[in-house]
């Protein structure tokens, strides 16, 4: 591996400086330099894959960047190595910690080769033991996804969290932009960091970051560089070296350098492989370089709607280039000024091939396609706006193609009819017809906003505007590129809602549920868990309940609105505090019980199984029972509103 590691050479020194040393170092790695700094790198198969600006795969970009800023002999630190992959059930300790030169602690990475899948929860587990407990040490974890074998980093992050305190886990994220949930939960857990790495520039400056703050407090040697800049040579392959395939791609002979993924795939054999035919290598990457017996294979590579096959023979030694030229251009699709509320549609087709199906249908409103040469009709649509061209696409071009969609505006806002009471929050709707629609009709745009604007196709539209319970509708028709506005009229009224208890009672401290009826007919309209909520509704009768506690404690208030009314509304609770307690003769309180208290009219009001318990009830007369070990009581009771008792059973 050192002889394709050689080829990596040194970012702009200043650029180097200004990206490191602008790096904020959290206040847990500022305090100790760690005993122990274990690299865990990713060895699955899209390692092959390359960062842009570098000039190799990002398995050899993160060897070289560990090559260059893994500490010396010198600073006493002891370095480690584990490789994960390929394969779930793959995880090696490559080199033991240990304090000896770099070149020794990387040297097993020239014997592994990059293949199939990676487990980094595995690798986490792994490496729990390669840690001294008590001593400060990092693990600089490089991988370029999640876990792909079934586990759960975060988990296992969590344990090395638990079992090594000083631990931390810096993660440098080869090609990623920003960590998914199983990846930024890792460097999480043990108060680590994660560096994206999207660029080779970038990778070389994670690690440093990360090896950086891994040594802080130790004194770092000079470097000893001479000032200017040091120029990145091309990558060099060994002329002499085992077989490798190496593949490039461009959108056309002259022009067009491909830096998205290519789905690349490369069959073993002679012949064209048939449709059921396994590839031995199959990426998505836009260029790599992978080990490959000397033979005969057919590489298939596709990119958009662009394809390229070609038939290759590996030589016995060093590399065989394979430049993909797809004889294709990348299209940019927009739409000219505001874009629709409604979803837009680009249909592709072959110019001129009137009734043909379509070739791509994209529902992206700025869409990227990969066309081969030709000319293609394109359409874009929303609704019943629709605009088309001809787009003549030739090879490595790259070309912006927008489309006039002539929208209108509507503008809506809303007042309340009668002064007191205007609206808080606003819910706009704008629906359409649609008959396979419950209702029949269909939502097609919607606002929180106080007064939004709605750019839709020329057509006929319901408005609808709610705060609370009430609603204003209507009707609009839009002209092809007009301008309308229309103000909806709420007729509101505010219903402010308070309950009061009986003083010393801790109904406060319960549960209360306000239920808001219409009286015509009877029928819950809304609720509140609120202790003083607010109901705006449209004028009317209405009826107010609020229950507290899970009992038979409740108040109840009619009422009838007029238009703009605010309406405070106090609810007096009428309820008495009981506690329940049974007790053998001599007083002692019996445990293990079942209690149920029936109301006059023997209908069941509590059923608990505590030993004591307490709660609210409505004034008014109960027989009780309870079932204890010892026997069965029963007795029968008074509340009050306003009581706060103890009702006591003996058993004799």
């Amino acid at each position: 591996m050192k002889n394709w590691a050689s080829g990596i050479g040194l970012t702009l020194l200043g650029a180097f400086c200004a990206i490191i040393y602008a790096m904020p170092v959290p206040p847990v790695a500022a305090q100790q330099a760690s005993s122990t700094i274990l690299v865990v790198l990713d060895a699955s198969g899209s390692m092959w894959g390359e960062l842009p600006g570098g000039s190799g795969n990002k398995f050899e970009t993160a060897y070289a960047a560990l090559e260059k800023y893994l500490p010396a002999p010198r600073s006493r630190v002891k370095t480690g190595l584990v490789t994960f992959g390929p394969g779930c059930s793959r995880i090696k300790v490559e080199s033991p910690p240990a304090v000896r030169p770099v070149a020794q602690t990387l040297a097993p990475l020239n014997e592994v080769s990059p293949r199939s899948k990676g487990p980094i929860a595995a690798a986490l587990e792994e490496s729990l033991d390669l840690f001294e407990p008590g001593k400060k040490s990092t693990m600089v974890l490089l991988i370029d996804g999640p876990d792909n074998c079934g586990r759960d980093p975060c988990s296992a992050a969590a344990q090395l969290a638990a079992e090594r305190p000083l631990l931390r886990i810096h993660t440098v994220g080869l090609g990623l932009a920003r960590p998914a949930r199983s990846i930024a939960c890792i460097s999480k857990a043990t108060k680590g960091r994660f560096f994206p790495a999207v660029s080779a520039q970038d990778a070389e400056a994670a690690v440093a970051g990360a090896i950086k703050l891994a040594m802080r407090g130790i004194k770092k040697p000079k470097l000893k560089r001479k000032p200017g800049v040091a120029k990145r040579p091309l990558r060099r392959f060994d002329p002499n070296g085992p077989p490798q395939l190496v593949l490039d791609a461009t959108l056309g002979k002259a022009d067009g350098v491909v830096d998205k993924p290519v789905r690349w795939r490369v069959f073993k054999g002679g012949s064209a492989p048939d449709a059921a035919a396994l590839p031995v290598l199959d990426v998505l990457e836009p260029r790599f370089a992978a080990p490959m017996t000397a033979g005969t294979y057919w590489i298939d590579a596709s990119f958009g709607r662009a394809n390229y096959t070609a038939k290759v023979t590996v030589a016995e030694k060093g590399p065989t280039f394979v430049k993909a030229v797809f004889n294709a251009g990348l299209v940019k699709l927009s739409v000219d000024g505001p874009a629709p509320e409604i979803p837009i549609v680009y249909t592709v087709t072959k110019a001129g091939a009137e009734g043909a199906a379509p070739l791509i249908v994209s529902p992206y409103r700025q869409s990227e396609l990969i066309l081969p040469v030709g000319s293609y009709d394109i359409t874009a649509e929303a609704g019943t706006l629709s605009a088309k061209k001809t787009v003549k696409v030739s090879a490595g071009a790259r070309q912006d193609v927008s489309f006039a969609l002539r929208v209108s505006e509507l503008r809506l806002s809303a007042s309340a009819l009668a002064g007191g009471v205007s609206p808080g929050t606003y819910e706009y709707t704008v629906l359409v017809d649609d008959p396979d629609k419950p209702g029949g009709r269909r939502i097609v745009a919607r606002s929180t906003a106080p007064a939004p604007v709605f750019r839709l196709p020329a057509g006929t539209y319901y408005i609808q505007v709610k705060s609370g319970l009430a609603v204003a509708s209507g009707r609009v028709a839009l002209g092809a590129g007009s301008s309308v506005s229309r103000s909806l009229n709420l007729d509101l009224a505010r219903i402010n809602v308070e309950a009061s208890f009986p003083e010393g009672s801790d109904a406060t401290q319960r549960p209360v549920v306000y239920k808001l009826f219409s009286r015509d007919p009877l029928s819950v309209v809304a609720r509140s868990s609120m202790r003083n909520p607010q109901f705006v509704v449209p004028p009317g009768r209405y009826r107010i309940l609020a229950e507290i506690g899970a009992r038979n404690v409740r108040a109840v208030q009619d009422l009838d609105l007029s238009s703009g009314e605010d309406r405070s509304v106090s609810l007096g609770v009428l309820a008495g505090d009981v506690k329940l307690r049974v007790s053998d003769g001599q007083g002692r309180a019996i445990n293990g019980q079942f209690w149920e208290v029936l109301d006059a009219n023997g209908a069941l009001v509590w059923r608990t199984q505590q030993s004591s318990p307490r709660g609210l009830l409505a004034p008014g007369r109960y027989n009780v029972r309870c079932e204890t070990r010892k026997g069965t009581v029963e007795g029968a009771f008074v509340v009050a509103d306003g009581d706060v008792k103890t009702i006591e059973l003996r058993v004799q």
